[in-house]
């Protein structure tokens, strides 16, 4: 099976602004980071720069099923 090339946001609460941002922080931490958890980290720790603390992010295929 082939990765898909499009990002699918199944449930946020975030303003479309913001989740553009956390679809291109992905795409980027994806370049840079092997496992789930680091990506999730690079992420939150953008977020955490970008918009104050306090910010949560899981990844992974299996989350929520």
């Amino acid at each position: 099976m082939q990765p898909s090339n499009r990002a699918i946001v199944k449930s946020s609460t975030l303003p479309a602004s913001m989740q553009d941002e956390a679809v291109r922080q992905c795409l980027k931490a994806m370049q840079t980071c092997r496992h789930d958890k680091d990506i999730a980290a690079q992420i939150r720790n953008e977020f955490n720069r970008k918009y104050g603390r306090t910010w949560h992010c899981i990844v992974g295929c299996s989350f929520g099923r």
